[in-house]
């Protein structure tokens, strides 16, 4: 398995307020792949998204069990909320930050995520790519409510209005995934700032053109900026191996 990450401030943000993990074999937790979008003003949004981090990797950490993933994975997105909102609550400015959080955890030929927010996970499996992950945004309750398409949401005004965010409440809604993750497939973990730029279709061509993991994730991220950097761009990429 072939793995690497990048975030960037995007060609129009000063600031970059995502944050990402990437767990390769150095790091404390590995085979987890994390990409956290903050909000809030006066630089929360970075705060959060790198204290929600840090605070699941330690939780998964401390916790991990093979034979319950998912748990461990859901339960580390639980103390990651209650830590980043007891520390909003308790510092001014940081009063209302959060964070998208989306994670995915390979294991035994098994992709887990836990997911909150509108950062996405794609899979590209059998040469097609699949969003797996729902967004939790203003615009996609209106297109699952009929009232515009899916065209529409990409460039409706409200667009990166959120509807769940880690550390805006004291509890917390998380959705889970489990798919089969096999030989060929490759995973594909972006913020907004990326699947926002770039649609679907480009997406899938870039990451068929580079089986490369760094120029696949530079290719993104720089696509992303051509077509107008109007975000913070984070993207992972996960390519699993063909066995001998």
């Amino acid at each position: 398995m072939r793995s690497f990450g990048n975030s960037v401030a995007g060609m129009q943000r000063k600031n970059n307020e995502d944050s990402i993990y990437v767990g390769n074999e150095n790091l404390p937790v590995k085979n987890i792949f994390i990409v956290a979008d903050g909000m809030g003003g006066h630089n929360a949004g970075e705060v959060a998204s790198g204290h929600a981090i840090e605070k699941f990797v330690e939780y998964v950490k401390d916790n991990y069990d093979s034979e319950n993933i998912l748990d461990v994975l859901l339960e580390g997105v639980i103390a990651a909320n209650k830590a980043v909102y007891d520390e909003a609550v308790s510092t001014e400015h940081e009063n209302g930050m959060g964070t998208t959080f989306t994670c995915a955890c390979i294991e035994n030929e098994k992709l887990y995520a836990v997911h909150v927010g509108d950062s996405r996970i794609y899979i590209l499996k059998d040469e097609k790519l699949q969003q797996i992950t729902n967004d939790h945004s203003f615009v996609m309750e209106m297109v699952k409510q009929g009232r515009i398409t899916l065209e529409e949401a990409r460039v409706h005004p409200k667009r990166n209005i959120i509807t769940r965010a880690v550390g805006t409440e004291e509890t917390i809604d998380v959705d889970t995934v489990i798919k089969d993750f096999g030989e060929n497939d490759v995973v594909l973990i972006c913020s907004d700032g990326l699947s926002g730029m770039i649609c679907d279709d480009e997406i899938e061509k870039i990451i068929k053109e580079n089986e490369d993991v760094n120029q696949c994730i530079e290719k993104l991220i720089d696509r992303a900026n051509e077509n107008g950097g109007k975000d913070n761009i984070s993207a992972i990429i996960i390519r699993n191996e063909v066995k001998a």
